[in-house]
């Protein structure tokens, strides 16, 4: 956008935000994960080698009440720091420890991490777990905690295992023969995962048992293929996990666990063009009813309400766009910038972090009665 356009963005904001903070990055990130209700992680990947991983403190600024409109600055503290030898393209925290558990694409293992280690500042590299990498993708991870914290780790569906963090002992292999490539891995529960196939083939498997569960492909139902990835809701007693799943071609799909190959609930989102670098991301609001957002496709991070929708597919229209990344930035190439990743705040209903290619980092609380042009 030119300067005008920025301009009267960066005027317009003051109604569609209650706060709005952009901060540079030294390096760009594809990964966000909180460490704690001020805190998050993130790592580079644009380097062969010596890709930083930092874990942030926001400053103060941003836990005052009051309303602040737009606050451009420069002051994310860095509380501890570390140094990996490959890109981090996939980063997670294990709750109520100072462990952290990352993948990278030209890395054969999931490495482990100590914040903090020897009450010094730096995050060190601890173990490492062996995995098996395909030429298609990096391993997936996702993280089960609890007193004995797993990770379950792969980057096709015959190699997807479970591995006790603590002592790097593998305690389960799912036992199919397929090499399709993973987009996404989660626990549903202690004893239940869930894998999402680039094809948008969905797969459930019982840890207590070798092979698959369930399984179905929601991409039959929608007219185009594409690459696809999951965020899965976590369930409530008593009730099904609700899994959103977001093709390249902009379908989001909305399944549960007791048939995830039916679709409840579709739409095509308004994409202007295919993620590139594998970098799209779909997120269930943790604090706000029937909420996801999605990115990867262009600048923005689109949010939207999904109890609207049926089972017939519709162009929908964003409940609330974020646009600050493609206004406010530009790539070194002079390119517009690409959302890498973005990620709820865990209990502030409204409060989303995100960041793009350009480094650039956007700390959103928007407002709920903003209208969209």
């Amino acid at each position: 956008m030119g300067s005008e356009e920025c301009e009267d963005w960066l005027l317009d904001s003051i109604k569609l935000y209650k706060d709005l903070h952009d901060f540079e990055l030294q390096e760009a990130t594809r990964v966000i994960q909180w460490t704690g209700d001020k805190s998050i992680c993130i790592a580079g990947y644009t380097r062969p080698q010596n890709n930083e991983i930092l874990q942030l403190l926001f400053p103060q600024k941003l836990h005052e009440t009051e309303n602040q409109g737009l606050c451009p600055e420069r002051d994310l503290r860095v509380e501890h720091g570390g140094f990996s030898q490959h890109p981090i393209y996939s980063l997670q925290h294990i709750p109520h420890t100072s462990l952290l558990v990352t993948s990278a694409p030209s890395s054969a293992h999931v490495q482990i991490w100590q914040i903090g280690a020897e009450d010094k500042d730096v995050i060190q590299p601890t173990t490492s777990i062996q995995s098996d990498p395909s030429k298609e993708t990096w391993t997936k991870i996702a993280i089960l905690g609890g007193t004995a914290p797993r990770v379950v780790h792969g980057s096709q569906v015959n190699a997807v295992h479970i591995t006790e963090i603590e002592s790097a002992k593998r305690v389960y292999t799912l036992a199919v023969s397929s090499d399709e490539a993973i987009g996404s891995l989660s626990f549903l529960d202690p004893n239940t995962i869930h894998l999402c196939c680039l094809s948008g083939r969905q797969i459930i498997a019982d840890v207590r048992r070798p092979g698959i569960t369930s399984e179905g492909s929601v991409a039959l139902s929608v007219p185009h293929g594409g690459r696809w990835c999951t965020a899965v809701k976590s369930e409530n007693q008593d009730a099904c996990a609700e899994i959103a799943i977001l093709s390249s071609e902009g379908h989001i799909t909305i399944t549960d666990t007791r048939d995830i190959a039916a679709p409840l609930k579709c739409a095509k989102i308004k994409s202007p063009s295919a993620p590139t670098g594998d970098v799209m991301c779909v997120c269930w609001a943790p604090k706000l009813e029937g909420c996801i957002s999605a990115s990867g496709f262009d600048g923005t991070v689109q949010i939207y309400d999904t109890r609207p929708w049926d089972a017939a597919v519709k162009e929908v229209d964003a409940l609330f766009t974020h646009r600050g990344h493609a206004v406010m930035g530009e790539c070194e190439d002079g390119s517009a910038p690409r959302v890498t990743v973005h990620s709820w705040h865990p209990w502030k209903e409204r409060t989303l972090v995100s960041a793009a290619n350009d480094g650039s980092l956007h700390i959103w609380d928007w407002l709920d009665t903003a209208l969209q042009s």
